[in-house]
């Protein structure tokens, strides 16, 4: 059977890709010590919500930027920093050997010297140290595991989607990167730092040569993370994201596919019958799954909501009920305490898994792109359609903003008559709609990653009712959780703290046991 070259591209990128191992003394850790930073790290990282596949890239950037604060620019960050990482098990002891500690040096060194560059000519502020950061720690975990699948992966779904985005504007360069930005959101999940980073390979390679001179690849580095940051940032890229989002649910079954059958794709795939099969295993394999990601997403929600959010809310109202009322009220303080983790437990209560029609219209998409890939470019619904369509009708376009405006009168009136009538205090309603948006928000996102699979937008008839009280609220979650993030006095106190004199601690228990193991071996 003959496939598409993208197809047959994406075959033979499973069946030839390895992961490289390399030469030299192979790095071993103390699992007394490893078990010990397992356990703080899962600390660490309930109290910053964040994808469970960026928590590795999030843990070097931050490893990384201890490192250098605490040592500058010594040659031994890269080996601490790959032990910090044996140690809490991001990666596998099989991934490091003495060329690849080198390596990673090198990474290390490239990003000081372009930060001392930058710092000497008072041009910080064109790339942020933090930004370094985030490009730093992305490629220091792709020298570590091998990134080329997920590359090709998304890489086949650009070349699948991207003939069907127009440029209504004419600036070709521009959607390229606005729909590679759409497509590492809603497929990939990947967050900034790794979007700018892929993006920064492929609009400037030269900036990853092993033997680049950094002052003169920084001006053409700078220019281009401007782009890049500009693009991140731009407006309107909301409705292309949204339209490449619901072209993702077949290519995350391909995902799984070839990751699941992985050298023996090309063998399944030239047997219909087979695929099918395999194919419908995958997905009820991965709606039983749904149910195990939801109550754990609803858990690491409700610890990251009340360890990082519960101190700055309850610094409000206990003052203010002593100080000012003069007492303090049982019956708001404990609605505040129960109502949002019952109302999270009560949404996450009401979501389904798809159903068997879903798989079938999932398993007849996958098949039509394997099998038929070339003919994708031709179909009907493409991105400039769409942003035609919304525009034909802009007096009524206006009333339903303005009517939406009113939701949040009405949703937030409500509310407030409520707790009044309840003798909540003004810090107590402050409170309550504090946590209850930041609930209702992470509600959302968590009902959002169970419909990644659906085919089928599957609204009830009461859907348009609750959404029109419930998307105010969630809007105003939403940015709750993006500006309280930046105020997380967890984060200020595990950083920078805790986390310093702990590390250092496992280095002193990590070189005894060395010591303990040399004189062991001395005797025998």
């Amino acid at each position: 059977m003959e496939y598409s070259s993208v197809v047959n591209a994406l075959i033979e990128v499973f069946e030839k890709s390895q992961q490289t191992l390399g030469s030299g003394a192979q790095f071993n850790v103390s699992k007394t010590v490893s078990t010990l930073a397992a356990i703080y790290e899962k600390a660490r990282n309930a109290v910053e919500f964040r994808a469970e596949h960026l928590i590795r890239r999030a843990a070097i950037e931050r490893i990384l930027k201890r490192r250098v604060m605490l040592n500058g620019g010594s040659s031994s960050i890269s080996e601490n920093l790959v032990l910090e990482l044996l140690w809490a098990k991001y990666i596998d002891s099989s991934l490091i050997y003495d060329n690849k500690i080198a390596e990673i040096q090198a990474i290390i060194t490239k990003y000081l010297e372009a930060r001392h560059i930058l710092s000497s000519e008072g041009t910080t502020s064109l790339i942020p140290w933090d930004m370094l950061l985030g490009i730093a720690s992305s490629e220091i975990e792709e020298t570590i595991v091998s990134a080329k699948r997920r590359e090709a992966l998304s890489n086949f779904f650009y070349q699948a989607i991207r003939p069907n985005v127009g440029t209504p504007t004419g600036d070709e360069k521009t959607t390229n990167i606005q729909v590679f930005i759409a497509i590492e959101r809603a497929f990939a999940q990947a967050d900034d730092a790794l979007i700018m980073y892929h993006l920064l390979k492929i609009m400037q390679p030269s900036w990853f040569e092993k033997t680049l001179n950094v002052s003169n690849e920084l001006n053409v580095l700078t220019s281009t993370v401007a782009v890049i940051r500009e693009n991140l940032s731009a407006k309107g890229s909301d409705s292309l994201y949204r339209y490449i989002r619901n072209h993702t649910p077949p290519f995350l079954l391909i995902r799984d596919f070839f990751l699941e059958v992985d050298g023996k794709a090309r063998e399944i795939i030239s047997d219909s019958k087979l695929l099918e099969e395999k194919l419908s295993s995958i997905c009820a394999h991965k709606y039983m799954e749904i149910g195990t990601k939801i109550r754990r997403a609803v858990v690491r929600s409700i610890i990251y909501i009340f360890l990082t959010k519960m101190v700055f809310a309850f610094a409000l109202e206990a003052p203010f009920d002593v100080f000012i009322q003069k007492h303090v009220d049982y019956l708001p303080l404990a609605i505040n305490s129960l109502f949002p983790p019952l109302l999270l437990f009560l949404v996450a209560g009401f979501i389904s898994v798809p159903g068997t029609d879903n798989t079938r219209r999932l398993i007849d998409r996958v098949k039509t792109i394997l099998y038929h890939y070339d003919d994708l470019k031709n179909e009907k619904d493409s991105y400039e359609e769409t942003t035609k369509d919304k525009g034909k009708r802009p007096v009524l376009g206006g009333i339903f903003s303005i009517f939406y405006i009113t939701t949040f009168l009405i949703s937030f009136g409500c509310i407030s008559y409520i707790l009044t009538s309840l003798h909540f205090s003004i810090a107590s309603q402050i409170i309550f709609v504090f946590f209850v948006t930041l609930v209702t928000f992470f509600a959302y996102r968590i009902r959002q990653s169970a419909k990644e699979y659906e085919m089928i937008d599957r609204q009830g008839f009461l859907g348009p009712i609750v959404d029109f009280f419930f998307l105010p609220i969630i809007r105003v979650g939403h940015l709750l959780s993006q500006e309280i993030a930046k105020l997380n006095i967890f984060i200020f106190l595990f950083d920078f703290i805790l986390e310093a004199p702990l590390k250092v601690i496992f280095e002193v228990v990590e070189e005894w046991i060395r010591f303990i193991r040399t004189k062991k071996e001395e005797i025998i």
